[in-house]
């Protein structure tokens, strides 16, 4: 007689069964295990199971269990397993077993594939699997990056649209795709840049596109934001930098927005060379070069002045290479107008909705100065506000007090902030600000474009107290520009004017909010920003 026997269970990580010889009742079975012919273990099937026992099979110390070494049967291929007796050769009753590759990218394929890896005996050895692994990495990323723009599918309407007899026959309509790079990731709030490329994807998004974001820095810290406002965000681990995206997303993307000069500059060309069929627009976001000859002379600095012309020869040619231009301001359309068909020209503002305080006047009290202080000319403004201009109110009999707004407020201007001048940093919210004070001031020597800081004001039922520079590009009504002042103590009558007269305030708050609701509204932008993308309805 043979003998009896049986392979009860058959893993990657176990196989366990039994095996009993009449002939030899107390002398337990040697068992052969192979894995694709290779024997893998020899072992005695003597251990004891009360099952084998209860149903005649000797004592019941027939059975084994054996744990196969890490990686001895690798998940990746298909693997024959038989489990034999080593005196005759035959299979226990159920062998042999065949177990096929893994589907899943699992813990067991991970740990075999890691298994493998780790086991280089040499440099040589390490050099081939780092190469391997490039490879493998490459081609992964690849087909990521297809994934993320529909290659595929793009690529069949395009040969549908070729060969199709009729339009009826055509598939829905694919989305068309923007690309949006800026040199950072915007954050809401932090800045006017980075609430003018937020709001001008969303315009986007609102015209039918599927929006990408680019940072030119890679920097991904503040994708999540992005993320849950449907846009997605091509920065690592998945794309090296732009010009990755630009290459693995080769002539996929319909729209390609660059903001600011120093972006339009470095990409503008691989723009137009790998993706040749999309719409480049060049967003000026503010006109660097004037901004920067405003403060050679304002510091009687002529190396700025020379700076300002180079980089007046940048931002002029990302103009004429880009097929149109998106500026927030009026003076600067106008500037450019003159050496940049006006055809290209748009001007652009971004969505500021209304807010009005709900806080009454009569509990409101003092003037605030809001910014970023990492912007060198909120700096400069903040050194004025502080010497000249609260002294010039104090002249004047008033003690109100004077809150500095904003992030990144440098050591020196906290050491001369004192008296009558609150540090407030930045806040959450500006709808903090405003209800606490019942103006704001913007005394700005020197920038370019249209201030963020103004717009909020208006927009949170706040009158403005503003230099030239300041309300720059606004085409304000009557009664808001009449606070337009250039001294310091026009500046500070002015305020003062606002801040006791309560009708004054309140005319100028109804001006501000009607302004900014005809301005800056959602539709205001989206007319003017899908003009500047040439968007039609399709």
């Amino acid at each position: 007689m043979t003998g009896l026997g049986h392979l009860d269970a058959v893993t990657r990580q176990r196989i366990s069964g039994w095996a009993w010889n009449p002939d030899r009742p107390d002398a337990p079975e040697t068992i052969l295990v192979t894995v694709d012919d290779e024997v893998i273990a020899r072992v005695l099937a003597n251990r004891y199971r009360v099952d084998l026992e209860q149903a005649g099979i000797g004592n019941g110390r027939f059975s084994f269990d054996l744990l196969p070494g890490q990686g001895c049967i690798t998940p990746l291929l298909r693997t024959v397993i038989a489990v034999r007796r080593e005196r005759d050769g035959t299979h226990l009753l159920g062998s042999p077993i065949t177990i096929e590759p893994a589907a899943a990218f699992n813990a067991e394929v991970k740990q075999s594939i890691a298994t493998l890896l780790l086991a280089a005996a040499s440099n040589r050895d390490i050099e081939q699997r780092l190469a391997f692994l490039a490879q493998q990495t490459d081609a992964l990323l690849a087909l990521r990056a297809d994934h993320d723009s529909g290659r595929h599918a793009r690529e069949a309407r395009k040969r549908l649209d070729l060969t199709r007899p009729t339009a009826d026959t055509a598939p829905p309509d694919m989305p068309r795709r923007a690309l949006v790079v800026d040199e950072t990731v915007p954050v809401v709030k932090r800045d006017a840049g980075s609430n003018a490329i937020l709001s001008h994807m969303q315009s986007l998004q609102r015209a039918g596109y599927e929006v990408s974001f680019a940072p030119a820095d890679g920097n991904d810290d503040a994708t999540a934001a992005l993320k849950n406002a449907g846009i997605r965000c091509c920065s690592r681990p998945w794309y090296g930098s732009v010009e990755d995206v630009l290459v693995r997303q080769r002539g996929t993307f319909d729209l390609v927005y660059l903001h600011r000069a120093g972006v339009a500059a470095n990409y503008a060309a691989l723009v137009r060379h790998l993706q040749p069929t999309a719409r480049l627009v060049y967003s000026v976001a503010d006109l660097h070069f004037l901004r920067l000859a405003r403060q050679a002379v304002i510091e009687d600095r002529p190396e700025l002045k020379r700076r300002s012309r180079s980089l007046q020869r940048i931002e002029f040619m990302a103009a004429w290479y880009a097929d149109a231009v998106v500026t927030h301001s009026q003076a600067e359309a106008a500037l450019l107008a003159r050496l940049i068909p006006a055809e290209k020209l748009h001007v652009v503002p971004w969505v500021v909705l209304p807010r009005p305080t709900s806080v009454p006047f009569k509990q409101r009290r003092g003037v605030a100065f809001i910014g970023n202080y990492a912007h060198k000319p909120n700096v400069d403004a903040a050194r004025w506000l502080i010497e000249e201009i609260v002294p010039a109110l104090a002249r004047l009999g008033s003690d109100l007090p004077c809150l500095l707004v904003g992030s990144s407020l440098p050591a020196s201007l906290r050491d001369l902030a004192q008296g009558q001048v609150e540090i407030v940093g930045q806040v959450e919210d500006l709808s903090e600000v405003f209800g606490r004070v019942r103006v704001t001031v913007a005394p700005l020597s020197y920038g370019a474009g249209i201030k963020g800081k103004v717009l909020d004001s208006l927009a949170g039922g706040v009158p403005c107290v503003c230099t030239p520079i300041a309300a720059e590009g606004l085409d304000l009504p009557p009664v808001l520009r009449s606070l337009v002042a250039s001294s310091a103590a026009d500046i500070a009558a002015r305020i003062i004017a606002l801040h006791d007269d309560e009708v004054l305030n309140r005319t100028c708050s109804t001006a501000g909010l009607e302004y900014m609701a005809e301005f800056a509204s959602e539709q205001a932008v989206d007319t003017r920003l899908h003009r500047a993308i040439g968007h039609a309805a399709r």
